[in-house]
């Protein structure tokens, strides 16, 4: 299940441990094209029954539109593991400013997280 979620410019895995650089993200700028590229990282921790691997992303903009859909699959090592991570790579457009709500879920885990969006001004 997920049991904590951060987005992250960069993240990998170095001798099985998480390495995160460049800092957890709060706020990102976008182009004129509107595209945001980041990382999701999740903190997973073993389920007893039966693990489900899917992990759902939800990505509510400020406004009344639709919510963004996304669906990832954990790695077989993370839903077995006592605890574990795993990295995802999100790539989307956003084409509002303002505070998108990131709701990430698996298992009997959610977290949401805050994502404030503005247009570059240089773009």
């Amino acid at each position: 299940m997920i049991v904590g979620a951060f987005l992250a410019e960069a993240a990998s895995a170095v001798d099985n441990k998480l390495n995160v650089s460049g800092g957890v993200l709060y706020r990102f700028a976008v182009g004129s094209d509107r595209s945001a590229e980041f990382l999701l990282v999740t903190l997973t921790q073993a389920e007893t029954d039966d693990p489900d691997p899917r992990v759902q992303v939800e990505i509510r903009p400020p406004t009344d539109d639709e919510p963004l859909l996304l669906e990832y699959e954990l790695p077989e090592a993370t839903t077995t593991a006592e605890v574990g991570f795993a990295i995802f790579a999100i790539e989307v457009k956003l084409p509002v400013d303002g505070r998108w709500v990131i709701v990430v879920s698996g298992g009997a885990g959610a977290i949401s997280l805050p994502l404030i969006v503005r247009g570059d001004a240089r773009s």
